[in-house]
């Protein structure tokens, strides 16, 4: 299941700051990428060009017959064949002989243990260097399975009877089939696919394919030691066969994230997960968490989801290491099923959290995430998250001047820099839309980046509109982030064949924000007509002048209510921040009591509210 990035979007604040203060706003733009639609046929065409090496890069392979197994009873006549052969094991015979099979016949028996079969081939190019070469991979496998399954209490692969057995040799019985092939030259690591033939079932048997020798020329960063790759490879495709026993449809951002983040648990020690954070992940906050885009192999959205193990990562820090297993035992029983923000929700509320509450927090520790204190463990390795820039330059949110905004898609956040001050406190002010599950964090860090800690204070809005959060004695800080979240991950429930994408609820939502030292709350200087006035006119332009800038004025935030709190229809304008100009549509009623009412919503551009008794006043008009 995979996310669509929309187009660069002209950025129309408009619950932005008043043209006063808008002159020096600072604007990032989302980024874009292609279009994302797959139907079963594109499920089957990607797949194959993957197969035969026209397409895919490192681990790509998985999550396309994982797609192509979902879709494969969708498909019909020749269609349904050729993904059945796709699918299919590379045993000779199975495949056809342009698709990547074996050429010659496996070596008999295959090298089976406590919990796998090894299959390999004694000639061609697929044939392993050596039989010690063949026994580490099953000692690898043997490890791998210790830890994952009985050491981290992932639930045993659903089994798949003779399948792989030469002769239906008991032997080999349910066991995980482990294929030795070159496919290091197709830029393959590894992969695993479900069956063919397991119709809609949700829980699937699998089976996994490894490189025949990781050499050096395929294989470069290693500078020849096969043992690493391969045991990272084994890690992390296993786990996806576990995953499928689970649920062969969860979205692929929680499959890949989870796999990277079980190749550390299992082997710490060689921190390949770093190619897939240093960067891209470090550079694409306002990429949402859920993405994934099998168009173009080489677009760094398509890498960032198996940079999303930073999420995995933090879960573990903050709730044990059990939380991504508990997560996909909930895969099934999430609403909608197979919907991984959901399965996270429902395992975080075993810690009486919640995805949202949880995604905000993780957010606010991105900004640090070097610092001594940081609960990302190896922290102090990842690049420093990027800041967001306009044209090329960092944004800094100056105090009590400008500000910067743009637009935040579902579990996206951006980051910004805080000028310095030597105010006893220092805010930041988001604005964002109503109905948008939203927050926003400062986060302050004393000392360099790696040896020094970090504080920081977030404020969540679970129904949107504005907020704002302090931090004291700013002066201390050697660094000050401002942290604009969109924590929103709620779907509808309706899933786009379209799009192949759920249909989210907070999506894109325009946001601005500001750093201030301002405590002190705006007043009313002046109404007109005045509180209690009567006579006045039925034609009437009301106005306020306040004693500051305001905020958030429009006619949401300000009612001109009559008879039984009915709205009357008004033009509502504010002129240079301060003087509010409120105009009635149609002639008011005679003799009738009218009220004024400013939304809570109104605020100074420190965030600073009205006193209630100045949020309200009445008048009557003249008979």
């Amino acid at each position: 299941m995979r996310r669509r990035l929309l187009p660069p979007l002209l950025l129309l604040l408009v619950l932005a700051l008043p043209s006063s203060a808008g002159a020096a706003m600072q604007h990032w733009r989302t980024p874009a990428s292609g279009d994302d639609s797959v139907t079963p046929k594109q499920a089957l065409r990607k797949a194959s060009a993957a197969v035969s090496g026209r397409a895919g890069r490192g681990r790509e392979l998985t999550p396309l017959l994982k797609d192509l197994a979902v879709q494969l009873p969708a498909l019909s006549g020749a269609d349904a064949r050729r993904a059945r052969r796709l699918l299919a094991r590379p045993t000779l015979g199975e495949t056809a002989s342009n698709e990547d099979g074996y050429t010659v016949a496996e070596h008999n028996p295959p090298l089976c243990s406590a919990h796998f079969c090894v299959h390999w081939v004694d000639s061609t190019a697929d044939a392993p260097p050596s039989m010690s070469y063949v026994q580490t991979m099953s000692d690898v496998f043997e490890h791998v399975y210790d830890v994952e399954n009985n050491q981290l209490g992932w639930r045993p692969p659903t089994p798949d009877g003779a399948q792989g057995c030469p002769g239906s040799a008991p032997y080999c019985m349910n066991k995980t089939d482990v294929y030795i092939k070159n496919v290091g030259g197709q830029g393959v690591y590894g992969y695993s696919a479900p069956d063919p033939g397991q119709g809609t079932s949700l829980s699937q048997h699998a089976y996994l394919v490894m490189d025949n020798d990781y050499s050096a020329a395929e294989f470069s960063k290693y500078g020849g030691n096969f043992l690493e790759p391969m045991e990272v490879t084994a890690a992390h495709e296993y786990n996806h066969v576990l995953q499928f026993g689970y649920d062969v449809a969860q979205d692929t951002w929680m499959l890949e994230s989870t796999a990277v983040w079980m190749e550390d648990k299992v082997y710490t020690d060689i921190n390949d997960y770093l190619q897939y954070i240093n960067p891209p992940w470090t550079q694409m906050s306002l990429v949402p968490l859920t993405t994934f885009d099998s168009n173009s192999s080489d677009d760094p959205v398509n890498v960032k989801v198996y940079g999303d193990t930073v999420w995995n990562r933090w879960l573990d820090a903050k709730y044990g290491s059990d939380a991504p297993r508990i997560a996909w035992e909930h895969s099934l029983t999430s609403r909608p099923k197979s919907f991984a923000p959901g399965a996270y929700d429902q395992m975080l509320a075993g810690h009486g959290s919640s995805f949202f509450s949880a995604f905000t927090q993780f957010a606010a520790d991105t900004a640090e995430w070097r610092a001594a204190n940081s609960p990302f463990a190896e922290g102090a390795t990842f690049n420093d998250m990027e800041r967001q820039q306009q044209s090329g330059r960092p944004i800094q949110l100056k105090i009590n001047s400008g500000g910067a905004g743009g637009a935040l898609k579902h579990t996206t956040f951006a980051l910004v820099d805080v000028a310095p001050s030597a105010a006893p406190r220092v805010k930041a002010v988001l604005n964002a839309p109503r109905g948008v599950q939203m927050a926003v964090a400062l986060v302050g860090r004393v000392g360099d980046e790696t040896t020094g800690t970090y504080v920081s204070a977030i404020t969540r809005m679970p129904k949107g509109g504005p907020g704002s959060v302090t931090l004291p004695d700013p002066a201390r800080f050697a660094r000050i982030t401002a942290v604009l979240i969109n924590g929103d991950a709620r779907t509808t429930g309706r899933f786009s064949r379209t799009l192949q994408d759920w249909e989210w609820k907070g999506d894109a939502a325009q946001v601005a924000a500001r750093a201030s030292t301002d405590y002190t709350p705006p007043k009313v200087r002046k109404r007109a007509p005045g509180a209690r006035e009567t006579g006045v006119s039925r034609r009437p332009v009301l106005r306020v002048n306040f004693s500051e800038a305001m905020m958030n004025v429009g006619t949401r935030t300000v009612l001109l209510l009559g008879p039984g709190g009915h709205k009357v229809k008004a033009t509502v304008k504010l002129r240079g921040g301060r003087k509010l100009q409120i105009k009635p549509r149609k002639r008011l009623r005679a003799g009738v009591r009218y009220t004024v009412r400013l939304s809570r919503d109104i605020e100074d551009l420190g965030a600073n509210q009205l006193a209630t008794s100045s949020r309200t006043w009445s008048f009557r008009t003249r008979r």
